[in-house]
């Protein structure tokens, strides 16, 4: 007898954990709570996934020019000589200033607003022989207006800065300015020099 009620309360102890284990996995399925779980926690993997990269910056579109593209001043107009890129004194010529001015104009592929670059530097290279001196001007002229400003200047003296820069100080702004870049060769101390200026940039 004891051996028939053990194996009869075993079967009873079986049968009412397997209906256990029913119930459970049957409300696990069925709730709705389950349900909003799996939701939050995707919508959590979501929020705290790792943003995507940074746009790439695009690279700012300098303005250039060459040495021998400006325009000559007159009292420069029998002392200069142009090279294929340079320009300099003329062989035998007594001057010792020449003056030259490069327009600086839009590129038009910068930020949002075209108008406003972000440049932020003048670049000159030329060659100074001893006692000797180049530099460029960068001004400012607003629209209508008659008074230039000069906003820095690049110098190069006796070849010390061959690649000499400035620090633009204000935005350059296309919608209400037009710029542009006085180039001065002086050579008074050594009239038989040749300085020679052979580029520009603006970035």
């Amino acid at each position: 007898m004891l051996k028939i009620d053990s194996s009869k309360q075993r079967g009873r102890k079986l049968l009412f954990v397997s209906l256990v284990i029913c119930l459970m996995l049957a409300a696990v399925l069925l709730s709705p709570l389950g349900g909003k779980r799996l939701n939050g926690a995707r919508t959590e993997a979501a929020v705290t996934s790792p943003e995507p990269p940074a746009p790439f910056q695009q690279v700012r579109s300098p303005w250039t020019g060459v040495g021998s593209t400006g325009v000559i001043d007159e009292s420069s107009a029998n002392f200069h000589a142009f090279g294929a890129a340079d320009i300099s004194f003329r062989p035998g010529s007594p001057g010792t200033l020449i003056t030259a001015r490069y327009n600086v104009t839009n590129t038009f592929d910068n930020n949002a607003d075209p108008n406003f670059p972000g440049w932020t530097t003048l670049e000159m290279g030329s060659n100074a022989p001893i006692n000797t001196i180049i530099e460029a001007r960068l001004f400012r002229i607003k629209a209508c207006d008659t008074q230039p400003q000069l906003l820095c200047f690049a110098r190069n003296r006796s070849n010390d800065f061959p690649c000499a820069r400035c620090t633009i100080p204000q935005p350059i702004d296309f919608t209400s300015n037009l710029y542009y870049v006085e180039v001065v060769l002086d050579r008074t101390n050594a009239t038989t020099s040749f300085p020679r200026m052979f580029t520009l940039r603006i970035f």
